[in-house]
């Protein structure tokens, strides 16, 4: 029978180096854990492995968060979330939690919230959605269809926050929490003192952490520049609507006197078509970058996932060092491994199309430059047309405003090329050797330290 929460016992606050760590089968029950989780659970490791992870799940958390979080995990992406637990004893205590597909089954990491504004926000949301789902219940809904309703209630919920799904919301919380729990703990610091199997293995787990982080500042300069990119080109494709509108109506107008001139009607379509053009070409290039937005955050998040099983690698090796687990639990190190493994594999293909798609972004607008200035060109010999031809009365007007849009986006273009050169220095091809190396050091460094 599920214990009852105990509002006489104050909420338990996990320590900022306190992970912990547990490994399900796709049912969701229980078959590995370190010592920190029956310690915060209060369970025993007998009454721990064996039993449904809901065994802590506390009856404040929102059934939706559940449902978003199978429906992820059995599509095969990882999950996040900030959740509220129950202890065996009645007590509660709030983790940052982490599921990952693994296998046949799935690992999670979790750890102390450690972006509080994050936290208040989430835990702000369940309170809004708990009442919906227990009233879908009372009008007789069932349990799982309750919890669709506070799932889509819980997305909802999200968007006044910025996010617009809860891909979203996962992809920017996990690296904030990440970055973090970097200032706040313990865990990445050297470790001379360490000696034997236990020191190889944290020393190469704290190397893989050092990359793993120099990765995320990458990846944020990354990001600066796709933003300001989009935001760039976004203002060059309204400047540019506004050239092929004044081109349109230029072109219009020549063609009124093509029997007198005809060259002059057929520079002015040419003009038009290549106006719309570039429009169309630019308006490409910032859907093209709202695509890079999303892979970049997707690639902040995977690496902060990395970074959170480096450390709980980390962590696990000091528990084993200090005693605090029993032998059999060398045993969880390889499966600890296999995820760091996956991630980083993950990561290193994702970082190297991501820096192509950046560069590639880039090589277009250097492209749209060129092609503006093959527009100047063709305007200026459609005004020696219109001189030549005597038609200044008739054309002239249309000069103006065309003058006007090509000055603010030949302007703008500037600004956009020199984004784009700087996104060619930066987005430079990565050597995954740099994230290979380490992830085998530790591998190894787990494979001696269990003979």
């Amino acid at each position: 029978m599920p214990t009852p929460p105990r509002a006489d016992i104050p909420d338990r606050i996990v320590q900022v180096d306190e992970l912990f760590f547990s490994t399900t089968d796709r049912r969701g029950v229980i078959t590995g854990a370190n010592t920190v989780f029956g310690d915060l659970s209060h369970y025993t490791r007998a009454e721990l492995i064996g039993a449904p992870h809901n065994i802590v799940r506390h009856p404040e958390m929102p059934g939706g968060a559940f449902a978003i979080m199978w429906d992820r995990l059995l599509a095969g992406h990882p999950m996040v979330a900030y959740v509220k637990n129950l202890a065996s004893d009645g007590s509660s205590y709030w983790v940052f939690a982490t599921i990952t597909p693994l296998g046949d089954g799935f690992l999670s990491v979790r750890g102390a919230p450690c972006r509080q504004d994050l936290w208040a926000a989430a835990r702000g949301v369940y309170d809004e959605v708990l009442p919906l789902e227990r009233n879908a219940r009372e009008a007789g809904l069932s349990k799982a269809g309750a919890a669709r309703v506070g799932a889509e209630a819980l997305v909802a919920r999200l968007a006044p926050l910025g996010f617009s799904d809860y891909g979203e919301f996962l992809r920017y919380v996990l690296p904030a929490e990440i970055e973090a729990r970097a200032a706040l703990t313990r865990l990445s610091t050297e470790r001379p003192d360490l000696t034997g199997g236990i020191g190889a293995l944290h020393g190469a787990a704290h190397a893989l952490g050092v990359e793993l982080s120099s990765l995320l500042v990458r990846l944020d300069a990354y990001l600066d520049l796709a933003d300001n990119l989009r935001s760039a080109s976004q203002d060059v494709v309204t400047t540019l609507a506004g050239l092929s509108a004044a081109t349109a109506t230029a072109s219009r107008a020549s063609s009124t006197v093509a029997a007198d001139a005809p060259v002059l009607a057929r520079t002015a379509s040419a003009m038009s078509v290549l106006a719309e053009d570039l429009r169309a070409q630019i308006q490409a290039l910032a859907r093209r970058l709202d695509d890079v937005h999303v892979r970049v955050m997707e690639l902040r998040f995977r690496i902060g996932l990395a970074r959170l099983h480096d450390d709980m690698v980390t962590s696990f090796a000091l528990e084993v060092h200090a005693g605090q687990a029993p032998p059999e639990a060398l045993a969880y190190i390889p499966q600890l491994c296999r995820a760091l493994e996956d991630g980083t594999e993950n990561v290193s293909a994702s970082l190297t199309g991501t820096s192509a798609e950046l560069r590639d972004a880039a090589d277009q607008v250097i492209v749209a430059e060129a092609r503006l200035h093959e527009f100047q060109h063709l305007l200026a010999t459609w005004r020696l047309l219109v001189t030549r031809y005597g038609m200044s009365s008739q054309l002239g007007p249309h000069v103006g405003p065309i003058d006007d849009q090509l000055r603010a986006g030949s302007d703008q273009l500037t600004s956009l090329r020199n984004l784009a050169r700087q996104c060619l220095a930066e987005a430079q091809p990565y050597d995954t050797a740099r994230l290979r190396v380490p992830v085998a050091r530790v591998a190894q460094a787990s494979d001696d330290l269990r003979r």
